[in-house]
């Protein structure tokens, strides 16, 4: 049985164009009704606790559960069905749009062989792993190029000087890679249990190779609240949230020479507004933009044309 579901996520925010006059049919609170509206959808499954199980994600992704995984959070043991609620996310315009950007812990890109959430319940009741018996996840390439020096990571929250989501390596898991697919084998659902768990197979290195620059962002519309602001990289799986500061969204760890779209979001009044500006990254490169109202379709279809 597969239930679509949806999580928020954190962030608000609107932005006002006074010159705009395209309608939009779109009805938004806050910027972060827009996420919850446009993120990935979360599926549900369930497995037996004694027998285990295994399905496959409509992206691919095939999940195996072995037998006896499960403990409750006091360590006793679980029988019968347990609840698996999971989702898998690829695509940078997906990741954009559940707001689950591909960032090292101190802000950094990285590149993603894929993202994963993923949380295991009874009753209601989150449960924890054995640590014995890790639950296994196939992620199909999707017909990018195998990368070796993929790892396994997960996610944190609210790291030094952040706001939101990034992602630092994990020691207790494991990745290894075949001819089709990352195979990310989970001995341990990340802390606190009933969040569930993101995980991510990501090359923390591949930016190392290019120098680090300084990019300032700035809005040239007035300011109401929060705009979400993007940096898309061509012709790679990766994709950084960057953080305002006023009406500045200075970010300090761009890699000289590559080419990505900076992507601007916001809401007002219900409507949707957004930017996208192509740029090449210099060191103290200035980059302006200016909100125009649109639909959530036009923003999707041109999102996913960075992909």
């Amino acid at each position: 049985m597969m239930v679509a579901m949806s999580i928020l996520l954190l962030t608000a925010g609107c932005k006002k164009d006074n010159n705009a006059t395209v309608a939009s049919p779109d009805n938004y609170a806050n910027l972060s009704a827009f996420y919850a509206s446009n993120g990935v959808a979360l599926q549900h499954y369930t497995v037996d606790a004694a027998a285990g199980g295994n399905f496959t994600s409509p992206q691919g992704t095939v999940v195996t559960v072995a037998p006896n995984s499960f403990l409750t959070q006091s360590g006793g043991a679980v029988t019968g069905s347990v609840d698996i609620y999971f989702k898998d996310i690829y695509k940078k315009s997906d990741m954009l749009m559940s707001l689950v950007p591909t960032m090292s812990y101190w802000g950094a890109p990285i590149k993603s062989g894929g993202e994963f959430y993923i949380k295991a319940s009874q009753g209601g009741t989150a449960l924890i792993l054995t640590g014995a018996k890790p639950i296994v996840v196939q992620q199909p390439l999707n017909g990018k190029p195998l990368d070796a020096a993929m790892a396994p990571m997960v996610m944190v929250v609210d790291s030094p000087g952040q706001t939101g989501i990034v992602w630092a390596i994990n020691g207790t898991d494991t990745l290894r890679e075949t001819p089709s697919n990352y195979v990310f084998s989970m001995f341990n659902f990340q802390y606190p249990v009933d969040s569930g768990s993101w995980c991510n197979s990501d090359n923390p290195n591949y930016f190392s190779g290019y120098t680090q620059c300084t990019i300032t962002i700035t809005e040239t519309d007035t300011t109401e609240f929060g705009t979400g602001v993007f940096l898309v990289f061509s012709g790679l799986n990766s994709m950084v949230h960057v953080y305002q500061g006023g009406t500045n969204f200075p970010y300090r760890y761009a890699p000289a020479g590559l080419q990505c779209t900076v992507v601007a979001v916001a809401t007002l009044g219900g409507k949707l507004y957004a930017s996208f500006t192509p740029i090449t990254i210099s060191n103290n490169l200035n980059v302006n933009f200016h909100l125009s109202l649109t639909t959530t379709a036009a923003f999707k279809s041109t999102l996913q044309q960075l992909d």
